[in-house]
Formats: structure tokens, C-alpha cells, sequence
């Protein structure tokens, strides 16, 4: 009989998450073959069934991939990063209504405690968590069940092609060598594919069995400690514990590579100010406030001999958490960092050194405190609940603001996107007038 242990830990894994996200919107794209692309189109970043079997790979080049793509009569479109983020977060909304402590490890990946006593059948659980995130949100997901995070993240890849989307992975499975050992090392969580190769070639190890049986003193000494902890997650001995996503992150980072290259310094200064603001609409959403902003550019590192990297920052005698206050100083960052003539491939601005909102704002002598009025705050969460409710931008500072007849080579290559404006955010239809009471 199967123990109680043996299910402890559940990862829910999205099926190609991004062309699952791309059919939900457009029910047309269900059973045929579908890749989501990169930013700037340049990689292949989510496959459907059909392209994978025509064997495209996971972060192939699109210009590689582009002959088999047009060969099996593929649908290529550019990614939309906003769009799946909001699908994530129902998936993810969805799911926590099913355990008591839930880890979120990608936008498409979770680990939920299943070691709940109500629970009398781990898998027929499962099925019922596949159905209603199908119900509600129109993603399908497989669930993967095991003692530890590393046997439920190979679980999930057995789910994934089996019917019932579920699979459990017991004691049974665990210790049947021949089974552990259709698995390849380097597809074990955790294991990449440089440590797969020393792996092969300092002990012969090259499937999951032969790691499961390798001597902990010799992994130890050659490999990383987390090699190491892999190894006893195999054996079913716990390494990792499912950690709650309570802690608000330490930092907020909004970067692009441009889709061509941008010498002008009122061009990139627009691209800056579209990421600050990017950024401090994440930092207010988080319900925290900001001590430092830091600004990076830099030039295409495929030119070594003029590569050019600059990287500024500043800090702020009171937390801030409002547009003007970091876009004036973006600006400054930016003339600073700013070098005449060079083609300038990629910008970022992060904020950091967080305060939480609940703790209020001590104010130094002779200063007004954070800077603008309480009706300032006031219209910026307005704004940001606004632009949440309607899944894009609908009202931005002006220094965020685009003619739709303009387009500027800082913004990203989508050849192949649905209706989105300039700045990849989806096409707005005109809705009723609204009253706004600031």
C-alpha cells in the first residue's frame, strides 16, 4: 500500500504554456502546429505537439527553424508576455484554492502540498484540480505526485504523456532501477547539461538510476553540494522544502533588447522612461516602496571591438514609489550612462532596496517626506487599477506617450503578433466614457 509520504509534494506544470495561451485566445490554432517566438522574434520559446514532433527544438533559432515551420504548415507568432502573465495568474489563483501552501516556480510552474489528511486519493485529487483549471481558466496541466520535488518534476514529464494528465510516482517506481533508468541525467531537475557531461565523463553516470546510486562522498567532492541534494531527492529523502511565496521579491528589473540598433538619445530616453514606468507600476503593485534605481545600456556584444556597457545608479533619501519621482531620476541616470555615436542594443532600468508601504515614511528634518500629496498616491493607484482592470495601458504619465502613427527602433520585432500597439501591448477597443473620481 502506498504511504502517506509518498505524496507529498505536487507539481502542476501548464502544457506549452504560451501556444495553450495563444489557442485559448484563438480557438482556431487548437490541433495545428503552433511556436510562440522570443522577444524580437529570435527564438523558439513554446511549441505545440505537432511542431515538436516534426522535431523543432526549445530555444531553436527562428531562422534555422523557419524551413521545417513553413514545411508542416506552422502558425508563427511573437510572444505576449502580458497576455500569458495575466493567464498565470488565474492558473495560479485556480490552483491555490487546492492546498494550503503553494510554491510558485515559473509562470507556468507550481508545487502545492498534497500531505493533506482530507486528501484519500492523491491521484483522483489531481484530476480533479486538471478539471477545474481547464474549467476555469481553459489551460490544460499535468500533475506530477511524489515524496520529493525532484521525483514530482519527473513525474510531471510522465503526466504530461499519459491520458489522464496525472501520474504518481511511488516507492515502487523509485526503486525499479529499470525504470529510473529511461530517464536521462541531464533531464533530471536540476541537473544541467554541463553537469550531465562531467557527470558521464568523470563516473560514468548518464541516467537517473546511476545518480540515485552514486556514492554521496564522490559527488560531493566533484560536483556542487545541490548535485549532491539531487541525488538524495531521488532516493526520496527531501531537500528542498515547499517554501510559501509570502516574501515580497527584493528587487524589480525591466530590460528589452531593441529591435534595432538606437543611437538617438531622445529614442532611448523614451525606451527608459517605458521601463521605469513598467517598473514602478510592479513596485506599487507589490505595495513597496523604493530606495535605489539603477540604469544599464550597452551596445550588441557580438561587436567585441566597440562593445560598450555603462551601468548608473542613485539613491533616494526617502523610499519613492511614484512615476515622476523615478523618471526624473531615469533621466539623470541616463545622461549620465549616455555615450554620442554608439548603437546601443539593450537598456534596463531595476528599482531595489525596498520598504513596504504598511511602514509608513519617516520624514527627515526640513523635508516634506515622500515625495507627492496624498492625492498624488491616490491617482496612481487609480491609474494602476485602470490599466489592471482592462490588461493594458489605458492611462500613462505623458513621457510614456506614443503617437500610433510612430514607430521607434527600440521597439521590439513582432512580425508575427496579433493586434498590439508599438510597445507590444494588445490593441484597446473604444468602451464607454467612464466618470474617474481621483
Amino acid at each position: 500500500m502506498r504511504k502517506y509520504s509518498e505524496r507529498s509534494i505536487g507539481l502542476c506544470d501548464c502544457n506549452n504554456f504560451f501556444v495553450s495561451c495563444e489557442r485559448r485566445e484563438n480557438p482556431s490554432l487548437v490541433s495545428r502546429p503552433v511556436v510562440v517566438l522570443s522577444g524580437n522574434d529570435g527564438c523558439v520559446v513554446s511549441r505545440s505537439e505537432e511542431v515538436k514532433a516534426a522535431g523543432v527544438a526549445m530555444g531553436e533559432p527562428y531562422f534555422k527553424a523557419r524551413g521545417v515551420l513553413e514545411h508542416i504548415g506552422a502558425v508563427v507568432l511573437s510572444g505576449r508576455l502580458g497576455l500569458y502573465n495575466k493567464i498565470s495568474s488565474d492558473v495560479m489563483a485556480c490552483l491555490s484554492r487546492f492546498t494550503d501552501t503553494m510554491e510558485v516556480y515559473s509562470i507556468d510552474e507550481a508545487f502545492i502540498n498534497l500531505a493533506i489528511a482530507s486528501i484519500e486519493d492523491a491521484e483522483e485529487y489531481c484530476r480533479g484540480i486538471r478539471a477545474e483549471i481547464w474549467r476555469r481558466c481553459g489551460i490544460p496541466v499535468s500533475l506530477g505526485i511524489s515524496s520529493t520535488k525532484t521525483l514530482a518534476k519527473l513525474a510531471s514529464h510522465v503526466a504530461k504523456k499519459s491520458r489522464s494528465g496525472v501520474f504518481w510516482l511511488d516507492a515502487a517506481h523509485r526503486e525499479d532501477a529499470a525504470w529510473m533508468g529511461a530517464f536521462p541525467a541531464g533531464e533530471v531537475w536540476g541537473i544541467g547539461r554541463k553537469t550531465a557531461a562531467k557527470l558521464a565523463l568523470r563516473g560514468r553516470v548518464v541516467t537517473a538510476a546511476e545518480l540515485m546510486r552514486a556514492d554521496d562522498l564522490w559527488l560531493k567532492e566533484n560536483f556542487s553540494i545541490n548535485t549532491l541534494y539531487t541525488a538524495w531527492e531521488l532516493r526520496g529523502y527531501p531537500a528542498y522544502p515547499l517554501a510559501a511565496n509570502h516574501g515580497a521579491a527584493k528587487s524589480v528589473q525591466v530590460s528589452r533588447s531593441f529591435g534595432e540598433p538606437v543611437c538617438d538619445y531622445a529614442e532611448l530616453l523614451d525606451a527608459v522612461s517605458y521601463f521605469t514606468i513598467c517598473a514602478a507600476r510592479q513596485l506599487r503593485g507589490m505595495k513597496q516602496r523604493a530606495s535605489r534605481m539603477g540604469l544599464y545600456l550597452r551596445t550588441s556584444p557580438f561587436h567585441r571591438e566597440s562593445f560598450y556597457s555603462r551601468f548608473e545608479e542613485c539613491t533616494f533619501r526617502l523610499p519613492r514609489s511614484l512615476d515622476a519621482d523615478f523618471l526624473g531620476a531615469a533621466r539623470q541616470l541616463l545622461s549620465r550612462a549616455f555615450e554620442a555615436g554608439r548603437p546601443y542594443k539593450k537598456a534596463g532600468v531595476f528599482l531595489s532596496d525596498f520598504t513596504d508601504v504598511s511602514c509608513g515614511v519617516q520624514s527627515l528634518l526640513f523635508d516634506g517626506g515622500e515625495s507627492g500629496s496624498d492625492a498624488a498616491h491616490r491617482a496612481a493607484e487609480t491609474a494602476d487599477a485602470l490599466n489592471a482592470e482592462f490588461g493594458r495601458v489605458v492611462i500613462a504619465p505623458a513621457d510614456n506617450f506614443t503617437a500610433p502613427e510612430k514607430s521607434a527602433r527600440w521597439h521590439p520585432k513582432r512580425e508575427h503578433g496579433a493586434a498590439e500597439d508599438a510597445r507590444g501591448r494588445p490593441a484597446l477597443p473604444l468602451g464607454p466614457k467612464r466618470r474617474v473620481n481621483f
